[in-house]
């Protein structure tokens, strides 16, 4: 049977992007879906995490990536996302194939939505220590609100591609939720939950949600009524696996920074509103 093969690497979020547009590759070939980590024995500031959601994962053989990673003369099996704009001839794929990239991008995924929400629903709930969080999610009108502070701050290659999100966007987009919804109740999520302050008007009441894991806050955040997100494929998840059906998402305009060189016209959902950055 053919195979298809995506290259994991990054984040969660990203992961969440590579396994997803393979899945929807893989289902429109009539092909078995398999991961290669070789990136994750060399990229020590992440860790393979998908598993943490509970289902099967097949594993890629080295010969198998060793022949499908490859130019061949006949047959094109290496997919390469250059661009990070929408290549919907992924989805045209009939045959055994390595992908290689970000997809970062729902056109590639959206048409089978309720299988990607499957996927990406925790099978158990032992992660969670914040219990009393998610009960005063589900039982107000919650906003969660993500500031991703850490590396687009610190690191100097992050700031090149991506651009921090300010005080004003996020003054914007409160008062846009506060128009939208009655008694909103802001959850603020961050890597770096200390700082945000700097970042967040203060006229808001806000609830910090401190100490928690990525399987935590992706898992609170999703379960907001709304979201306001940040230009973090984390927050970009955690909204889009939101499946409250009059769900309002707060987006930036953009994703990247104008110096990035990198087109992400196809990130951002057309029914996000979109605050100008």
């Amino acid at each position: 049977m053919n195979k298809i093969i995506t290259n994991l690497y990054g984040g969660v979020g990203n992961q969440m992007f590579q396994y997803a547009a393979g899945y929807a590759a893989s289902k429109a070939a009539n092909a078995i879906l398999y991961v290669d980590l070789s990136a994750f024995r060399e990229y020590k500031t992440r860790n393979f995490e998908l598993e943490k959601f509970g289902f099967k994962i097949n594993y890629a053989s080295e010969d198998d990536i060793k022949e499908l990673n490859k130019k061949h003369f006949f047959g094109k099996t290496l997919f390469k996302d250059k661009k990070k704009t929408f290549y919907p001839e992924i989805l045209k794929i009939r045959h055994s194939a390595y992908l290689k990239g970000y997809w970062q991008s729902e056109k590639y995924f959206g048409h089978i939505r309720d299988d990607i929400l499957e996927l990406f629903e925790f099978k158990n709930l032992d992660f969670i220590e914040n219990a009393d969080i998610i009960q005063k999610i589900r039982n107000t009108n919650s906003v969660s609100v993500n500031l991703r502070l850490g590396d687009y701050i610190n690191n100097e290659e992050y700031k090149r591609i991506y651009f921090l999100c300010t005080k004003e966007y996020y003054k914007k987009a409160l008062e846009y939720i506060c128009a939208q919804v009655e008694n909103p109740m802001f959850f603020v999520f961050s890597d770096e939950i200390e700082k945000t302050h700097e970042y967040l008007p203060e006229k808001y009441a806000y609830t910090f949600v401190k100490n928690a894991n990525w399987q935590e806050d992706m898992y609170f955040m999703k379960n907001c009524k709304h979201n306001i997100v940040a230009n973090s494929s984390f927050s970009w998840w955690a909204a889009w696996l939101n499946n409250s059906p009059q769900k309002i998402v707060v987006s930036p305009s953009r994703w990247l920074t104008k110096d990035s060189g990198i087109c992400d016209k196809d990130m951002i959902p057309a029914s996000w509103v979109k605050i100008k950055v």
